[in-house]
């Protein structure tokens, strides 16, 4: 702690005193306030199923990843089950596991009428769930679960709106698959209820109103975490143009810390290379805004595939280059429970 130090001024050399310290304290006020520090994750394509994705990942970057997600189907065999052995490759290395539980084939496009919010309400698929409730429960370790995220889009089949779905279809999806996790006592699983940025880029919507976002949300009592996904897509796409981070994520971050008291992570964000200076992007992004303007923000996790656009970190050396640095940032050294 610093020791304060009394002396006693008089007149004009009291005012030049003081002045130091009014800059001091106008400096303070400017500069990014933390909460404690943020974990810094990433999807890592092949990973976990192969580990060593995430070793590469780790000597690219210069630090582990505090979290590893991945996306996990309904469909197919091989993808589907809980598989401890992944989570115990993911632990091993020091980071928590977030799957991404997606109600779907993955390959079989959007109109899947058989992964209906109807269907998985009226009990079609209680075996499998509980099933992987169990195989959780019984691997007893933290892990986070992100079920089918992006909700308030019309890309995946259980989106609002999308095979017949309804918002109140959602919540009681949700809360009955919670239901059966905790009948099985998988109280080891923090749920993350993420949907997608809420925005207008050159004149077509990309998720859905705040008031449909709030009725899309399954309620405290179900909800460990609440996350966003955002992107840049910069000039790659007919519809898009550069955005920076605070930009991307602003009014979405403002509705829904409103909605709900629960921590924020940001669960899929990365930036192209096209349109402007990505480098730029991650420094100034995750330096400055989300310490500055997320103060609930505590978990990040970057999309680090070439798939769209090379979102990858390492898509440009300038833009490796400023990941590393903010891999090694004191702001990002935190870990989840």
């Amino acid at each position: 702690m610093r020791r304060r130090t009394f002396m006693k001024f008089s007149g004009a050399a009291l005012g030049s005193a003081l002045i130091p310290l009014v800059e001091e304290k106008i400096a303070a006020a400017s500069r990014p306030r933390l909460v404690g520090p943020i974990a810094l994750g990433a999807y890592i394509p092949g990973a976990p199923g192969d580990p060593a994705q995430i070793d590469q990942f780790t000597v690219l970057v210069g630090a582990v990843p505090a979290v590893v997600m991945w996306y996990q189907d309904w469909a197919h065999t091989g993808i589907r089950e809980f598989n401890p052995v992944q989570m115990n490759a993911v632990v091993a290395r020091g980071a928590m596991p977030m799957v991404t539980w997606e109600p779907w084939d993955y390959t079989a496009g959007i109109s899947q009428p058989a992964y209906s919010l109807a269907r998985i309400v009226a009990g079609a698929y209680d075996l499998y769930i509980r099933q992987w409730a169990q195989n959780a429960a019984a691997w007893a370790r933290p892990m986070y679960l992100r079920f089918a995220h992006e909700m308030n889009g019309n890309w995946y089949p259980w989106c609002f709106g999308v095979n017949g779905n309804t918002a109140a279809q959602y919540v009681a999806a949700w809360r009955h698959i919670y239901a059966i996790f905790r009948q099985e006592g998988a109280t080891n699983v923090r749920w993350v209820w993420s949907p997608n940025v809420s925005s207008t880029i050159n004149g077509r919507r990309r998720g859905v109103a705040t008031p449909q976002v709030a009725a899309l949300y399954p309620g405290d009592a179900y909800v460990n975490w609440i996350a966003l996904d955002g992107y840049n897509w910069g000039t790659t796409q007919s519809w898009s143009h550069w955005a920076g981070l605070a930009t991307v994520f602003g009014t979405s971050y403002t509705s829904l810390t409103k909605l709900t008291s629960k921590p924020m992570m940001l669960a899929e964000t990365a930036s192209t290379e096209l349109g402007g200076n990505k480098a730029t992007w991650i420094t100034q992004g995750f330096l400055t805004d989300i310490p500055a303007r997320f103060p609930r923000v505590r978990a990040v996790i970057w999309f680090n595939e070439n798939k769209e656009t090379d979102w990858r970190v390492n898509s440009s050396s300038a833009a490796l280059a400023a990941y590393r640095g903010v891999a090694k940032s004191a702001i990002y050294q935190g870990r989840l429970t």
